[in-house]
């Protein structure tokens, strides 16, 4: 969907109130102080005598609460962030308490700014990471009654025993907040790389790159028009952001993949929640925690507004979507938000310090403060100028990426099937239209197209913007012939190879499939890509009669996701998977 450059202008200087607001407000109707434990703990218990078992059943992206006697009366569908699976037992108390149930779809923070710029489509709320994408999608004015559920810090997460080699830590988990240009002179030395969000995909790494232009700056207001022209402070952003060594569109996701395999991604941007519910996951599978490390010259932090979309559902609609929101913001459902990392004071205070599973949460062995003292906020720009600098970030200062599309052309892609694949390779590498999305390729990056039949094709280059003769080649290709999707990839592993060598890039292979695959030539690419030994994950788009097992296997053995585009848009299924690398 496009979005004028005007429109986001216009729209985006909201970003610099909404993103203030997290460090002033904490979860509505939380109070300021705390009682004694015993007195907290007996409160807790009452409100939990009267609150309904509930259910819990998840496919795919989509967790669906709902009372388990089956009196749910109303159900509410939220188009909610995806770190807010963590806040699953705040959600739970909510859905036992109301009797309302809730069907949460986790995704993007640019796919919820889509949802309300498309009228709100059929949901009855929105719950994001952050105000800023309600405001700058919200153009029909059918959001009202946003309410902060809670806030939490952008950092850097970093394995414990790098943070103590960086100097940024002790033994006892005690951390010291390095200014931004030291976190820029370890990726300078290689000493440090890490993975973090898109920043023109996702909340979380849109405020930590805003967060690094203005203490790069070297000011004390905020990031100006003319500070994005300063070819040193572009330079110095971009050299930064070559330390990323995996990129994401979910901050969720994000988590996942660093627990999945600590070794090899030993540092984090994320939010300070999901670096504490990382850490749990690490120590139960026995490695080291990560510490939270917080910037000395400002951080974002996420206030996590949760908003009613009002396209005509009617009163009970409204009332359920009240009684929860109201349930969430009551002391049972913030304990619970606490004991997942989340703040719920003002100016992000813990107000339930004194919980045994919330001390656990803001665990000080991890680096973790659980005041507002560390929370110094950057001081935000101009709309004008956050609008510019996404929009440099992604032609410009972001780490150039390879990626290699894997494309399945077999007999049964004839028709629908190539259509489907041709709009979705247009919408994420058609300069023109991928830019209505923030994911057109710049100058640096490099898509190869590797279609596939039971033979493989000679890779088609694309360098830069210039994806013309490649889009030209997925249009007149014909669709014929049997499907072996693995000698695809061990073409496409060939060449993740030699660009890993090479250096400088994040590197993906993306897998279109609508079939089972032949599997004669399985063992020999799993062996080679075992032998390999590089980070390169598979992103698979399950489409038509693909085999999830095939293709679950690969997301396994490269630390790389699965999805599905059986259902809805392909082409945006193809969009958002660009949006990983």
């Amino acid at each position: 969907m496009k979005r004028p450059v005007s429109r986001i202008v216009a729209i985006a200087c909201m970003f610099v109130f909404c993103l203030a607001l997290g460090l002033l407000t904490g979860c509505s109707g939380a109070p300021d102080t705390s009682g004694s434990e015993a007195a907290e703990q007996e409160a807790t218990h009452e409100a939990e005598a009267d609150v309904a078992d509930v259910d819990v059943q998840t496919s795919g992206t989509v967790q669906l609460f709902e009372p388990a006697d089956g009196s749910a009366k109303t159900r509410i569908r939220v188009a909610s962030g995806s770190e807010n699976k963590e806040a699953a037992r705040a959600i739970e108390y909510a859905v036992g308490k109301t009797g309302v149930a809730l069907e949460m779809h986790y995704m993007g923070s640019l796919d919820i700014m889509d949802v309300l710029e498309a009228g709100g489509e059929d949901y009855d709320a929105v719950w994001p990471a952050s105000s800023m994408w309600i405001t700058m999608g919200d153009t029909h004015h059918i959001v009202r009654d946003a309410q902060s559920t809670s806030t939490t810090p952008v950092v850097f997460g970093i394995a414990k025993s790098k943070a103590i080699e960086l100097g940024w830590a002790d033994e006892d988990g005690e951390t010291t907040s390095p200014t931004t240009a030291e976190i820029l002179a370890a990726v300078q030395e290689g000493k440090l790389t890490f993975a973090m969000t898109s920043a023109t995909q996702s909340n979380s790494g849109a405020s930590a790159y805003l967060a690094f232009l203005t203490a790069l700056s070297g000011t004390d207001g905020p990031l100006t028009a003319g500070d994005l022209a300063n070819g040193q402070l572009t330079g110095q952003v971009a050299s930064l952001l070559s330390g990323v060594d995996r990129s994401s569109g979910s901050s969720d996701w994000l988590k996942e993949m660093v627990v999945a395999d600590p070794d090899t991604h030993q540092a984090m941007v994320n939010y300070e929640s999901l670096v504490s519910q990382a850490n749990r996951e690490l120590e139960e599978a026995g490695h080291e925690p990560m510490v939270v490390v917080y910037p000395a010259d400002g951080i974002a932090v996420s206030d996590s507004p949760l908003a009613y979309v009002d396209h005509g559902q009617g009163e009970q609609a409204e009332a359920a979507f009240s009684a929860i929101q109201q349930a969430l913001a009551d002391d049972t459902a913030t304990l619970e938000l606490e004991r997942v990392g989340r703040r719920c004071g003002l100016g992000g205070k813990v107000v339930h310090a004194d919980d045994d599973e919330v001390a656990a949460a803001f665990n000080p062995a991890w680096g973790i403060v659980p005041d507002a003292s560390v929370l110094k906020s950057i001081p935000l720009p101009a709309g004008e100028v956050i609008s510019q600098a996404l929009t440099l970030y992604q032609t410009g200062l972001k780490k150039p990426s390879y990626t290699l599309w894997v494309v399945d052309y077999s007999g049964s892609m004839l028709g629908a099937g190539k259509e489907g694949v041709v709009a979705g390779l247009e919408q994420a590498l058609d300069p023109t239209l991928a830019a209505e999305a923030l994911i057109q390729p710049n100058e640096g990056d490099v898509n190869v197209l590797i279609p596939f039949t039971h033979v493989v094709d000679s890779p088609i280059t694309a360098n830069g913007s210039d994806t013309a003769a490649l889009l030209d080649y997925a249009r007149s290709r014909e669709a014929i012939g049997g499907t072996d999707m693995y000698s695809g990839l061990s073409t496409a592993l060939d060449l993740a190879r030699q660009a890993v060598a090479d250096g400088g890039y994040t590197v993906a292979i993306v897998l279109m499939t609508d079939g089972q695959s032949d599997t004669y030539a399985r063992d020999e690419f799993v062996a080679a890509y075992e032998q390999a030994g590089v980070d390169v994950p598979i992103f698979s788009i399950m489409f038509g009669e693909a085999d999830p097992t095939q293709l679950d296997e690969l997301t396994t053995l490269t630390n790389g996701r699965t999805f599905d585009g059986r259902e809805g848009d392909l082409a945006d299924v193809f969009r958002q998977v660009k949006g990983y690398n």
